[in-house]
């Protein structure tokens, strides 16, 4: 090992506010900083963290590969509701649906003669 100050896992764990226990996790995982293993000894060479901080900022900075967020442009209008293909139908109470099934046989029978009965009262 060269001049190069080397951390401690306290020191390193300190620096990080992190716990010694995450370090070694990431240690099991092979995740973290490269690290030099000496019998029991755990050293952390000072450009192997700053490479690992280094990294750790570009992988936040990486936009690249996200979806773009959306544009702070008006949102289009949305479109006025066409007009109803088909009339809304009849709302009749109890007493004079059974009234109009009665005297046509069936609401649509009721609705359809007394549509035309409009149209020639109309015209």
């Amino acid at each position: 090992m060269s001049n190069d100050h080397a951390f401690t896992e306290t020191e390193l764990a300190q620096r990080w506010n992190i716990s010694i226990k995450t370090l070694q996790r990431w240690r099991s995982e092979n995740r973290g900083p490269r690290y030099i293993k000496l019998s029991k000894v755990v050293r952390y060479r000072l450009a192997d963290i700053l490479d690992y901080e280094q990294a750790q900022r570009q992988g936040e900075t990486v936009r690249d590969e996200l979806p773009p967020l959306p544009s702070r442009a008006p949102a289009p209008k949305p479109a006025p509701d066409p007009e109803p293909s088909q009339p809304e139908p009849m709302r009749y109470t109890l007493k004079e649906a059974f009234a109009l099934i009665a005297q046509y046989g069936s609401l649509q029978a009721a609705e359809a003669a007394l549509g035309e009965a409009d149209d020639e009262s109309r015209g």
